[in-house]
C-alpha cells in the first residue's frame, strides 16, 4: 500500500485550500493510497463523522515514515513534494491530488528493433487526446479510436521500414503500446481489470479484455478486401496479438458486417470501450488486486 502524507492544515473545512477535500481524499483511498497527517488530532468532530460515513481512514504519522508525496502549504519542500502555498499554481487539495494520480499513470516507453523505432506516451486519466504518426493513414485514424474512445492521451510516433511492407510498422506498434499501458498500469491495484458490444452502420463488434497479465489473442472476423486505403486487413490480427503481448491481457474480439472499413473501425471502437472499463478504478475495491492470488 503506497502511503501519502497530507498536512493537517488541509482539514480545515471550508478553507480554499481543503476544496474537494472529500472527493479527493476519496480517490486517494480508491487509488491504493494509505492516508496519514501530521496531527489527526486538528480534524474537527464534524468532518469526522463524514470521514466515517465515507469509510476514509486518518492515520497519525510517525517521524521516520517514508511518504512518497508530501502535500505542504508552507516551505521550501523537495523535488518530490508538492508544495501548495499562495505562489503556487495549485489551488487546492482536489487539484494536488487529481496531478498525483494522473502523474501516476502515465508512461513514456521506447521500443527500438532493426524494422522500427517506435515512441510512445500514454495518460491512462486523459481526455481522449490523442497525436498519432505511423506513416499508416488507416492505422493512425483506428489509434485515434483507441484514444478518444478509451479515454486515454496517446502520442505515438512509429518510423518503420515500410518500403517493405506494413507489417512491422503494424505489429510493433501493437507491441509497444501494450507494453506502455502495462508500465503506466503500475502495480494494477483498484482497477476493474475486465472490460463491449458496439454497433458502426452494417457492422457490430464485441470485446471483452482481461487485464490478468497473461496474454491471448482470440480473433474473429473475416475480411473481403486486401487493404483499407494503405492498411492490410489481415494486420488488424496481428496488432492485436501484439498489443495483447505487450500488455499482457487477453483479448476477445469478434466482428460481423458488410464494409471491411466499418469492422475494422467496430473493433477498434470496441477494445477502446472494453479497456476504458477495465481501467477504471473500483470504488468499492478500495485499492486492492482484483484477485485472489496477490499478484497479477
Amino acid at each position: 500500500m503506497k502511503k501519502i502524507f497530507i498536512d493537517s492544515r488541509f482539514f480545515s473545512y471550508g478553507s480554499k485550500e481543503s476544496a474537494g477535500l472529500i472527493s479527493a481524499l476519496k480517490n486517494l483511498s480508491n487509488g491504493g493510497y494509505s492516508l496519514f497527517t501530521s496531527n489527526a488530532r486538528t480534524i474537527g468532530k464534524d468532518l469526522q463523522k463524514i470521514l466515517s460515513v465515507e469509510v476514509i481512514d486518518i492515520k497519525e504519522s510517525g517521524k521516520d515514515v517514508d511518504y512518497e508525496k508530501c502535500f505542504v502549504m508552507h516551505g521550501k519542500g523537495s523535488e518530490r513534494d508538492l508544495v501548495i502555498n499562495a505562489k503556487s499554481k495549485i489551488k487546492n487539495i482536489e487539484e494536488a491530488v487529481s496531478l498525483v494520480l494522473k502523474k501516476n499513470r502515465t508512461a513514456e516507453h521506447k521500443r527500438t528493433t532493426k524494422e522500427t523505432a517506435i515512441k510512445i506516451e500514454v495518460n491512462l486519466d486523459g481526455t481522449g487526446k490523442a497525436k498519432i504518426k505511423t506513416g499508416i493513414g488507416f492505422f493512425d485514424h483506428m489509434l485515434e479510436q483507441i484514444a478518444r474512445h478509451g479515454n486515454i492521451d496517446l502520442a505515438i510516433i512509429t518510423k518503420g521500414d515500410l518500403h517493405v511492407d506494413e507489417h512491422h510498422t503494424v505489429e510493433d506498434t501493437g507491441i509497444a503500446l501494450g507494453e506502455a499501458i502495462k508500465k503506466a498500469l503500475g502495480e494494477k491495484t483498484g482497477i476493474k481489470r475486465y472490460g463491449f458490444f458496439l454497433p458502426m452502420d452494417d457492422s457490430i463488434a464485441r470485446c471483452s479484455i482481461d487485464l490478468g497479465g497473461r496474454n491471448y489473442l482470440n480473433f474473429n472476423c473475416k475480411f473481403e478486401r486486401e487493404k483499407v486505403g494503405e492498411f492490410p486487413t489481415e494486420l488488424t490480427a496481428e496488432f492485436f496479438k501484439g498489443l495483447s503481448m505487450g500488455l499482457g491481457a487477453n483479448i476477445y474480439l469478434k466482428a460481423t458486417g458488410k464494409n471491411d472499413h466499418h469492422k475494422i473501425e467496430a473493433m477498434f471502437k470496441a477494445f477502446a470501450k472494453s479497456l476504458n472499463e477495465a481501467l477504471r478504478i473500483d470504488e468499492r475495491a478500495k485499492g486492492k488486486l482484483p484477485t485472489t492470488k496477490g499478484l497479477i
